[in-house]
């Protein structure tokens, strides 16, 4: 693998040089042997994380504070080249901008774990930001080095060490890295499943020792946030469940997790230790700083953006007339499409510079708008928000969510929606300065709305995990496509999950509350979404979305 260049001093930062290093990442991330100046990110098979990614490596070489949306904005090599260039030249980076490691182990909470806070606040200790990561692990593993390399993560990332004291109620939250514990203390729990208890015994044997540890609380005063299941199969991979509290890591977070910890397991194999931590690195105290000195409310675009977003919505909300959820149990039903789906999909989204999820977005948003009869539908998803490469390994939850409002008037097709849909997200990428409930709140407030009202669904986008290669640690995440874990939890009233599997096969997941009135809700808006993504595939310039006649008066 390539090895980042360090930071260039900014008097040489032209763009032959500038070239040099997108080209060299383009080959890097995208596994392709050269990149020609028409190249097409995502035709060459990006995505939004690897775009991320990217940002974050040219940050890091260039030593400047390059915008997140460049390369989605402009992703053909030669224009990605020439606005980079431009952009060093409008907005040079300083040192004081830049994140950077303080030292300190206490500090206020960031906007994300303020969220979180609140809720926690509200219920008391309760389960409902407990994580659950299920692992198959495809080489065998020693249970002593196996504790010792959860031990090296503890230590290598603070964010899994964060307390938070009991605060009055006029104070503010606080968070504190508490110092490194001993392997002793590490929460790792083995099993040797016995004899008799193969195939479903053994997943049920499996199910409720899992949904036990994951309905426990964590003491957030404790300063541990990480435990950890290893369940011996018999006639199966051993399988190894981390058990992680939201308040510590997001999505990107995990991904890091599984890197350090496979690369920690190696190092104690080979070398007999694992390596110490990057002190010089920021951590979450760090980033919650950096963003309490830059709170002054969003900008004024971030306010004009977000009151169009609540406007379009409730408009269609007051004729459509959805009723508001009335219970969080939720119903999950799943189906599985062939290689030709994704296939069809991404023979002409490629051109359009338009990344797998939003050509999943457009697609969703679309069948729920011929259910719902709506000319607009709320889509929420969670935007990375790691603006910095100093970011890039850091634990923490950085996510924020966001909220589209993509349009699907009568008469669009597949490729009118998915470059609305683009639009919008790069929209929602520019003005997310802020968590979404105080960035919609004042313009809900003022339509008589709660934030909540606005989503109509969720929608993420996975893909497998990519172990090291050189590591010893050989593991595959299991992704729950299976029943539900807890079937009751806090969210939205619909969740739309889709994986693209290394094999070309695009799972679909629904997730819907429960409704004793209109139980087959779920498996419409299941056959819903698979119809509208075959169509889609199939037919991107043929008109898919509702007629006027379909929306109710």
């Amino acid at each position: 693998m390539l090895m980042d260049a360090g930071p260039e001093p900014h008097g040489r930062r032209d763009a032959r040089m500038v070239a040099d290093f997108a080209r060299r990442f383009w080959q890097d991330l995208l596994h392709v042997p050269g990149v020609d100046d028409d190249a097409h990110f995502f035709s060459l098979g990006g995505h939004s994380m690897l775009a991320t990614r990217l940002m974050s490596r040219m940050r890091k070489a260039l030593d400047a504070d390059l915008p997140a949306g460049l390369i989605f904005d402009h992703p053909v090599f030669a224009d990605f080249v020439t606005r980079t260039t431009a952009a060093l030249g409008e907005d040079p980076a300083t040192a004081d901008e830049r994140p950077r490691a303080r030292g300190r182990v206490t500090g206020p909470v960031s906007p994300q774990q303020e969220q979180l806070l609140r809720i926690e606040d509200a219920l008391g200790p309760s389960p409902v930001h407990n994580i659950v990561v299920p692992i198959t692990l495809d080489s065998p593993v020693d249970g002593g080095v196996l504790r010792l390399a959860l031990h090296a993560l503890l230590n290598r990332h603070g964010a899994l060490r964060l307390a938070f004291p009991i605060r009055d109620e006029d104070s503010a939250h606080q968070q504190v890295i508490v110092p490194p514990w001993t392997p002793a203390d590490v929460e790792l729990v083995e099993r040797d499943l016995p004899a008799g208890t193969e195939g479903r015994g053994e997943d049920a044997v499996i199910l409720k020792d899992v949904r036990r540890a994951h309905l426990k609380p964590f003491d957030l005063m404790r300063g541990n946030l990480l435990r950890a299941q290893l369940f011996r199969r018999r006639h199966a991979a051993d399988l190894l469940v981390l058990h992680l509290h939201h308040l510590a890591v997001d999505g990107v977070s995990q991904t890091v997790l599984l890197d350090d910890l496979a690369e920690a397991y190696t190092q104690l194999v080979t070398e007999g230790r694992a390596h110490a931590t990057d002190s010089d690195a920021p951590n979450h105290v760090d980033y919650a700083l950096d963003r309490t000195g830059r709170q002054d409310g969003p900008a004024a675009d971030s306010r004009r953006h977000w009151t169009g977003v609540a406007r379009d919505l409730a408009a269609d909300l007051a004729v459509a007339a959805e009723p508001a959820p009335r219970g969080m149990r939720y119903v999950r039903r799943g189906a599985e499409l062939d290689t030709s789906a994704l296939r069809g999909l991404r023979a002409w989204a490629g051109a359009e510079g338009a990344t797998d999820f939003v050509v999943v977005t457009a697609a969703v948003a679309t069948a729920l708008g011929a259910l719902l009869g709506r000319r607009h539908i709320g889509v929420g998803t969670l935007l990375d928000n790691r603006a910095h490469a100093a970011h890039e390994r850091t634990v923490g939850p950085f996510a924020n969510s966001t909220l589209l409002a993509v349009p699907v008037p009568s008469g669009a097709t597949p490729r009118d929606i998915v470059r609305a849909t683009q639009g919008r997200l790069a929209e929602a990428r520019r003005c997310a300065d802020s968590p979404l409930d105080d960035l919609l709140g004042p313009p809900c407030a003022t339509l008589g709305l709660h934030p909540d009202d606005l989503v109509d669904a969720v929608v993420a986008f996975d893909r497998p995990y990519q172990a090291p290669p050189d590591s010893v640690l050989r593991m595959s995440p299991m992704y729950d496509h299976g029943g539900l874990l807890v079937p009751s939890a806090l969210g939205p009233r619909l969740n739309v999950s889709l994986f693209a599997h290394d094999t070309g096969t695009l799972r679909v997941t629904v997730e819907h509350a429960e409704d004793p009135e209109d139980p087959q809700r779920p498996d419409a808006v299941l056959s819903a979404v698979v119809d509208t993504l075959r169509l889609f595939a199939a037919a991107p310039d043929v008109s898919v979305a509702p007629s006027p006649s379909m929306v109710p008066r």
